[in-house]
Order: C-alpha cells, then sequence, then structure tokens
C-alpha cells in the first residue's frame, strides 16, 4: 500500500491519542509521556442564536469550554457531560472541538505535518472506528493514522508481547488476555467497579458520617480548627448561580483527592480484629474540617477484591484474572500468568498491586506467575499512551500505518484489514 508522500510514518514524529473515560492524554511520541491530559468532560452554553450547523460538524450555538483551568471557573448556566461513554466517543461535536483545542492551543502544529495514532478499547464498536478515521482525515487532513487497542499498547510499555492486562479505570476494571500483540476479544471479563464506583463509595460513608463536601469554589476564607471540631469557614458572596452538573462535578474533584489520599488496600481480606491495627491518615476538606480516618480507609477499597453481601454476583480482581486466564487455550496458560500487567488510573489506590499480587498467590500456590505494576504512577497510569508512542516510531510497524491516499482510494474498511490495529 502506498504511504503517501510520507514514506516513512515513524520518522514524521507521530501524535499520539489515549482516549479514556476520565481524560484524554495526548502528545508527541518522542516524548517519555504525554504532553497534555485533560477531561473528557466538556463544558457547553447556549449563545442564544439558532443553530445552523449541520449533523456531522461542531453546533454553532453552543460556546464549548474544555481543559481544567477553563472548566473549573464558575459559569452560570454552564452544563457539563463526558464525550466518552462506556468506553467509546459518544459526543461527536464535543470531541471534535476538543481535538481543535488540542491541536491549537497544547500541540501548536497543523494536523496535516503528523500521523496520529489513537488507542481505543477493546470492544469499540467498528462504525464509531470508522467514525474517527472519516473526521481525521476529512477534516483535519492527517498523513496517516494507526487505531490500536489501549491493552496491546499497554503491554506494548512493558515489553510483553503476550500477556494478561488489568486495567483499572474510572468506568470499569477489565482484564485483557493478549497473544503476539492481538487482544484475544472472546476471553476479556469486565465488572463495572471502577474509580467512579470507589467515588460513590466515598460519598456515601462521609454522607452517612455528617461530613459535608464542600468544593473549593464555595470557600472564601476558613479558620483551622482542632481534629472533628465543626468548621469555621465563609461562603463567597459572588458567585454566579451554576448548573447542578457543574457543581457536582466540582464536588467530585474533592471526593477524588480524598480518594488518592485517603484510601488504601489491606495486604490481605479485612480480619476485624486486626483492623485496629492498621495505619491511620489524617485528611483536610476545603472548608477546614478535619479528621483522623482509620479502618473505614481500607473497607471502602476492599469491594475490589473481596465483594459484598450487596454484590455477591461480582468476582473479586483476582478471580476475574483467573476467569480469563481459564477462557483461553491450556498451552496458553503459563505464558499468560507469567506476564500480568497492571494499569490504569484507579490502580495507583495505595497498596492496590500488593493485595493483587497476595491474592493470585493465595489461589495459585504451585502455578508461577508474575506481576508487572510499574512504581512510577506517569508509566502506570499512562501505560497505554506510551506503548502507542513507542509503537508509533517503531520502523517495522511502519507497514501497519493506513495513509491519506489508502482512504481515500479505499475509504474505511481499510483499517479493518491486514492486521491494521491491534
Amino acid at each position: 500500500m502506498s504511504a503517501g508522500r510520507f514514506d516513512n510514518f515513524s520518522a514524521h514524529n507521530p501524535i499520539v491519542f489515549d482516549v479514556g473515560s476520565h481524560s484524554i492524554r495526548f502528545g508527541y511520541s518522542e516524548s517519555n509521556s504525554p504532553s497534555s491530559d485533560i477531561p473528557a468532560v466538556i463544558g457547553s452554553l447556549l449563545d442564544g442564536t439558532e443553530s445552523t450547523a449541520r449533523n456531522d460538524r461542531i453546533k454553532e450555538d453552543l460556546t464549548y469550554y474544555v481543559d481544567t483551568n477553563t472548566l473549573c471557573v464558575p459559569r452560570e448556566g454552564m452544563e457539563l457531560k463526558n464525550i466518552m461513554k462506556k468506553g467509546m466517543i459518544e459526543d461527536w461535536d464535543a470531541f471534535e472541538y476538543l481535538m481543535d483545542y488540542a491541536y491549537s492551543k497544547c500541540l501548536f502544529t497543523d494536523p496535516k505535518h503528523h500521523p496520529v495514532l489513537f488507542t481505543e478499547a477493546p470492544f469499540n464498536l467498528k462504525q464509531k472506528r470508522e467514525k474517527l478515521l472519516e473526521l481525521m482525515f476529512e477534516k483535519y487532513n492527517v498523513p496517516g493514522i494507526i487505531i490500536c487497542k489501549n491493552a496491546a499498547a499497554a503491554a506494548f510499555s512493558c515489553s510483553i508481547p503476550t500477556g494478561v492486562i488489568v486495567d483499572s479505570g474510572a468506568t470499569h476494571t477489565s482484564v485483557i488476555p493478549i497473544h503476539q500483540g492481538y487482544v484475544m476479544c472472546n476471553a476479556i471479563v469486565s465488572t463495572s467497579m471502577g474509580g467512579d464506583k470507589m467515588l460513590k463509595r466515598c460519598d456515601e460513608y462521609l454522607d452517612k458520617n455528617k461530613i459535608d463536601i464542600i468544593p473549593h469554589y464555595l470557600v472564601a476564607k476558613k479558620q483551622r480548627v482542632k481534629a472533628r471540631e465543626v468548621p469555621i469557614w465563609s461562603m463567597k458572596n459572588t458567585l454566579p448561580k451554576v448548573t447542578d452538573a457543574w457543581h457536582n462535578y466540582m464536588r467530585k474533584s474533592v471526593l477524588e483527592d480524598f480518594q488518592h489520599t485517603v484510601l488504601e488496600v489491606a495486604e490481605n481480606p479485612l480480619d476485624n480484629d486486626v483492623l485496629l491495627n492498621y495505619p491511620t491518615c489524617h485528611y483536610e476538606f476545603p472548608n477546614g474540617y478535619n479528621q483522623i480516618f482509620g479502618d473505614e480507609r481500607f473497607k471502602i477499597p476492599e469491594i475490589l477484591f473481596n465483594p459484598d453481601n450487596e454484590h455477591k454476583t461480582w468476582l473479586g480482581l483476582s478471580q476475574l484474572v483467573h476467569l480469563s486466564v481459564s477462557m483461553c487455550k491450556r498451552n496458553l496458560r503459563n505464558v499468560l500468568y507469567d506476564n500480568i500487567i497492571l494499569t490504569g488510573g484507579n490502580s495507583l489506590i495505595k497498596g492496590f498491586a500488593r493485595r493483587l499480587y497476595c491474592d493470585i498467590a493465595t489461589d495459585l500456590k504451585h502455578t508461577r506467575f508474575k506481576l508487572t505494576a510499574p512504581v512510577n504512577s506517569i508509566n502506570r497510569r499512562f501505560g497505554a499512551w506510551i506503548g502507542g508512542s513507542l509503537f508509533g516510531i517503531t520502523d517495522k510497524f511502519n507497514h501497519l500505518w493506513l495513509s491519506s491516499s489508502d482512504y481515500h482510494e479505499s475509504g474505511t474498511d481499510q483499517i479493518n484489514v491486514n492486521y491494521r490495529y491491534m
């Protein structure tokens, strides 16, 4: 296949986009990590004019707001929406605006000068993949594109062609086996227990204990108080009338900070007799209320590994690993167990990797296994992006690029042939 005027795509510093439910990571493939990591949430305001937009282009009656600094500014009437649903792009108008922002405000380049590599969820739909191709070739005129599974990219970042990817993200946790770089889709197992469910459990615990979640934007000033004392703070009085969606988004940011700071996974299944001996953690909320958290910081994430009575139909994370491996061919199982890779932002909860290792070791008393969990939080959180960046600059994969000329000659079906995506 012709590669147009680009004979070697990897030599033209491809741009890598790792599109997730929580955030969109992107940057030049020559970098060690993505240069930008912006929320997958976009704000919109009606400007009061009648829409004249085409159905496949940005709605002209809306003003869009993207990126953390812009989204966190209170604006009257601004609604927020996640552009993703179940790991796939849902709002294409908003996604197009986000891509405009990425190229003009973050990457500072003309799209036609750089090929692009996109990661996608293992269960992404064919029509969504083709819509992405149309957008990138028809509007942005990129010279070439590769679409690869995020699990395969994460494995590539660890130089592992065959193994099991345990990906715990915002909306779900999936166990994905790969063989020689290709996802074995018939053996993927997944649960809805991800970062968002952890946040909900945090919210329920704090509400039950009458601890108010006051977002930063409401606090004008506060006084230092002792642990568990009633907070002394004052509210800003010049705020616009914000929407419930925006208020809840700001409230969620407090819960996310609480989760990353306070929660920890116990090394072994919880035992009430020893819980009191577990370490504690002090945390202060935006309004000044503070306290020391003890056994509850371990109980909240325990459901990931040991589902409670309310979720009897769920499987613990180690059980998901065993189920996925058991669905693969018998002659592959040992090599899969030898290469278990942990990735995803939710896996950054303290003790997550240690507990998964201990649970698998308990189950596999006579079977060798290896769990790879990058100590560097950047490598674990951005594993798929890092793998995609390495993939994009590796010369031996040049034949996998779908060029602009290929697309215009043969259409979107070309992305589904010749192993053009993993």
